[in-house]
This record gives structure tokens, C-alpha cells and sequence, in this order.
């Protein structure tokens, strides 16, 4: 055994048995497997495609010890690894997290988490804002600061920009550039107000970096939800977003907007409606993409609505491309499984 290894034990042998690494690990799983049938015609023809697939599998591991936790998602679908952060609370309303993240951005994305997904996918507000911004995932390697007020909660991220870039003392630059990425990093502010007992609204701002990445973004959103979501009753969600990019030649503008509603038919059924609408460019025409979506969603047990879920989504995408084939029409059957 190398010096090294030697040196490792010991110090894993001296935390275990000082009581440091007393605390046990939290393990959660999710699994959703779908089945989708495409139609689509072109040229006069109708062309239809019947496939299934599994479209995530999640590892999630978090351990806390005293006021430090520590959290890892990994998805094998992809064999990406999501998160892989470390929180430290000052107190009841101030935390302090790094890592691979998910910061301040569009609700619609990634902030939603994949379990409790309206339709078969997320919104394209939150998915087209994301590649945006250059966070496919949705997340960025960063530090952010989580804090609490009476009136509000905010969040101030710093992050590396772009979402694969994991910087090292050894290797500064981005891969594209000759020159450093500088001492300012992205900023990613948040404010969001859940005071109301029903209503959640937040708004997001993201600030250009020219060394980082040149994109400015706004996003808000506003939740609607009862307090007891039982037979009889609504909910609804709006998302906006936009984006103003300066990494072209020319600087453009991106937009999009959703919105949706869901109706409880009972304890063990919704269903819901929704549309979303994303313009790759404002001052250009013929760019602009939508999509249509309905669904029911039939849970077995409702008091763990997310564990066990059934989802039938039909979605009608739009496209505004003059001279572009009639638009497709893509029914989901989603099948989710959540241990945790």
C-alpha cells in the first residue's frame, strides 16, 4: 500500500471514529420509462413511428451532519453526473452552497424537478432559456447564496457560466479562448415570494459576462396552488422568459411565454392543458415554435401522489417556418416510479 493510500485511511479511520462521519446516507431512486408514437405528414404522406425507451434513471444520494449536507444526482440514462454540491447553514435563513448546481434561472426548467413534471417534458420556456444561456442541463458550477427574509427569499450565484466548463487551479481558460475568463464571474440574481398561502411568484435576472458567457436573461413566473389539492380543485402556472445574446455578430433577443392549467377530478386523477411558445429571434420572422399539450394523470396512491404515476400526454407541436412540413403530433405514455 502507496504512501499515499496509507495517509487516506488513517485520516478516514480518525473521521469515522471522531464521530464526523457518524451520519447515515439518504438514497433515493427514480425511474420513468415512456412509450411515445409519432405522427407526422409530409409531401402529402403520413408518417407514423411507435417507440419505447426509458427516459430517466436517477441515483440521488444526500448525507447531512449538523448544520453541512452534502448532495449527488446521477443519471444513468446519460451516465452524466447532475449535481454534486455541499451546503452550509448559518442559520434558519442563510445557506451557503457550491458544486454543481442548480442556481437562479426559469422555473420552467430544471428548477421544476423531474418528478413532478406536468406533461411527459418540461416546458420549452424552460428548456429553449437553458440552451440559451449556455446551462443545457440547466445547471453551472458555482457558489450561491440561499437566505430568507420575512418578506421574501432570494438567490445570488456566481458561477462559471457555461454548465460543462469545471474549472481547475491548473486550467483557468475556457477551452475556446486564449486568453483567462477573468476574476468577475456569472452572476445569477433571484427573488421569489411564497408569503401567499396559495400563490408563488418569482423573478430571476442573469447578467452578461463578455469573458464568460455574453448572455443577459430575465425570467419570472407565477404558481397558483391551493393549499389542499383534493377533488374539485385548480391549479395553474404562467412562465416568461427572455434572452438578449451578444455572442453573434449582432446581438438578438430570444422570448417565450407559458401557460397551463390542471383540474383534481379526483383522488387519484388530473387533468390538464397547456401551451408554449418560444421565438428564437424577435426581430426575425418565421423562427417561432409552440407547443399544444393535454394530459391525464392517474396516480394509485394519492397520499404519495409522485411515487407511482401514469401519464398520458398528447402534444401538438406548431412551427411558424414558411414552407415547413405540417407539424408533428406526439402522444407520451409516461410510466414514473420514485423510491425514496
Amino acid at each position: 500500500m502507496g504512501t499515499a493510500h496509507k495517509h487516506l485511511m488513517g485520516i478516514l479511520v480518525f473521521l469515522g471514529g471522531a464521530g464526523v462521519l457518524t451520519a447515515q446516507p439518504e438514497f433515493q431512486f427514480s425511474l420513468q420509462t415512456w412509450a411515445h408514437s409519432t405522427f407526422d405528414r409530409r409531401a402529402g404522406s403520413t408518417y407514423a413511428q411507435l417507440g419505447f425507451g426509458v427516459r430517466r434513471a436517477r441515483l440521488r444520494g444526500r448525507m447531512t451532519q449538523g448544520r453541512a449536507s452534502a448532495f449527488i444526482q446521477y443519471e444513468a440514462v446519460s451516465s452524466k453526473l447532475l449535481n454534486a454540491r455541499i451546503d452550509y447553514a448559518f442559520g434558519d435563513n442563510f445557506t451557503l452552497r457550491m458544486g454543481r448546481i442548480i442556481g437562479p434561472g426559469s422555473q420552467a426548467g430544471v428548477r421544476t424537478p423531474h418528478t413532478v413534471i406536468d406533461f411527459a417534458e418540461r416546458s420549452i420556456v424552460g428548456r429553449y432559456w437553458s440552451s440559451a444561456v449556455k446551462r443545457p442541463d440547466g445547471r453551472s458550477f458555482g457558489l450561491v447564496a440561499l437566505g430568507r427574509t420575512n418578506l421574501l427569499r432570494y438567490e445570488i450565484m456566481a458561477s462559471n457560466g457555461d454548465s460543462e466548463l469545471n474549472l481547475r487551479p491548473y486550467n483557468t481558460d475556457f477551452s475556446s479562448s486564449t486568453t483567462g475568463a477573468g476574476i468577475m464571474p456569472q452572476i445569477d440574481l433571484m427573488l421569489i415570494i411564497d408569503q401567499w398561502s396559495a400563490v408563488e411568484a418569482g423573478l430571476h435576472i442573469g447578467l452578461p459576462n463578455q469573458s464568460r458567457v455574453n448572455v443577459g436573461s430575465l425570467t419570472g413566473y407565477a404558481y397558483y396552488r391551493p393549499q389542499v389539492y383534493q377533488a374539485g380543485a385548480v391549479r395553474g402556472k404562467l412562465d416568461l422568459a427572455m434572452v438578449i445574446d451578444r455572442t453573434g455578430p449582432a446581438e438578438s433577443t430570444l422570448a417565450g411565454v407559458g401557460f397551463s392549467g390542471f383540474y383534481k377530478i379526483n383522488d387519484h386523477m388530473e387533468i390538464g392543458a397547456g401551451y408554449a411558445y418560444w421565438d428564437q429571434d424577435l426581430a426575425a420572422d418565421g423562427d417561432a415554435v409552440g407547443n399544444i399539450t393535454a394530459v391525464v394523470t392517474y396516480s394509485p396512491n394519492p397520499q404519495r401522489w409522485q411515487d407511482t404515476l401514469f401519464k398520458l400526454a398528447v402534444t401538438y407541436k406548431t412551427t411558424e417556418a414558411s414552407g415547413a412540413a405540417p407539424d408533428p403530433l406526439l402522444i407520451h405514455l409516461v410510466w414514473q416510479i420514485y423510491l425514496h
